[in-house]
């Protein structure tokens, strides 16, 4: 299970989506179901990396997807959406009113916040506030 944190500056409690994920060698694959009228599910796909010898400490993106999915194939928030989409092409959706979309664009670093900074940290700001960062 794995948290991911949407929104800008809002409470924790508010901002916090569930899913779930799979560890293989040195590939992460994680799913999250954003519930609503169209279902959407967003697909990670990560490379474990260390900075020394025996440390996993950097992740490197491979994929981000976002796509449909028929509400008739989850049954709730709780529900292994990773294993109903495991097989999927990166072009593929379950939902022809929600297209399958591979976002790429600026996407290489991948920025952890502690959970008990969230709230606070200066790489959580708003667009209008930070538009880039520069990872070192």
């Amino acid at each position: 299970m794995w948290r991911s944190y949407m929104n800008f500056r809002s409470a924790k409690a508010d901002c916090i989506f569930s899913g779930h994920y799979t560890l293989s060698d040195d590939k992460v694959e994680a799913a999250v179901l954003y519930p609503g009228m169209r279902p959407t599910v967003l697909r990670i796909r990560l490379r474990l990396r260390g900075t020394i010898p025996g440390a996993n400490n950097r992740m490197d993106l491979i994929s981000l997807v976002t796509s449909g999915v028929d509400s008739n194939e989850v049954n709730g928030p709780d529900e292994d959406i990773l294993g109903i989409v495991e097989r999927w092409q990166d072009d593929e959706t379950h939902n022809p009113d929600v297209p399958a979309v591979s976002h790429r664009r600026g996407m290489t670093p991948f920025v952890f916040i502690p959970f008990e900074e969230v709230e606070t940290s200066v790489l959580n700001l708003p667009v209008d506030k930070m538009d880039y960062f520069v990872p070192g």
